[in-house]
């Protein structure tokens, strides 16, 4: 602690020996060795007080960090538990709604059928490429014929709004 070495150790039992004298010596040093020791012990029981106390202190923060986490645990596992649940009700949803597709009648979709075209026309549907010749005998390009991206989708946008109007809510 000190870090005294042989030498002063030395030097200060002689100038003891001079100053308190030979017949008082060992009873001066046995108090001295007493009050050592009731240091020591003094300074270890702080010790031990100060470790006993960082160790109650980091088990209350352990306590805290599990409590913590296992509300995480239990916010995530509802939060799991509502998207299954949600999944699950989309899954049924679908099912029904290609239930009800299906079993329509062909001719009973509720969406107006295009009229049926020449082999020079495009359907909206389906749009010819352009700058091919058309099918058919007035070899007429495809691209005077071709329907706009607009009527497209305009078309598809029907399309949704039909399935959406037949989907239970």
């Amino acid at each position: 602690m000190f870090d005294i070495g042989f030498w002063e150790m030395a030097f200060i039992s002689v100038i003891a020996l001079l100053i308190i004298g030979p017949e008082r010596l060992p009873g001066v040093a046995r108090t001295l060795g007493l009050w050592t020791g009731k240091a020591r012990r003094m300074i270890s029981d702080v010790k031990r007080d100060f470790k006993n106390e960082l160790d109650q202190a980091e088990l209350q923060n352990l306590k805290e960090l599990k409590q913590d986490i296992s509300s995480a645990a239990s916010e995530l596992k509802r939060t799991a538990d509502d998207a299954a649940k949600e999944a699950s009700d989309s899954g049924r949803d679908l099912k029904e709604t290609l239930e009800s597709v299906e079993a329509e009648p062909a001719g009973d979709s509720g969406k107006a059928q295009p009229p049926a075209s020449s082999g020079d026309e495009a359907s909206p549907e389906e749009p010819k490429p352009v700058g091919k010749k058309a099918s058919g005998k007035s070899g007429h390009s495809a691209s005077s014929k071709t329907p706009d991206k607009t009527d497209t989708k305009a078309a598809d946008e029907d399309a949704e709004r039909d399935l959406s109007n037949k989907a239970p809510a």
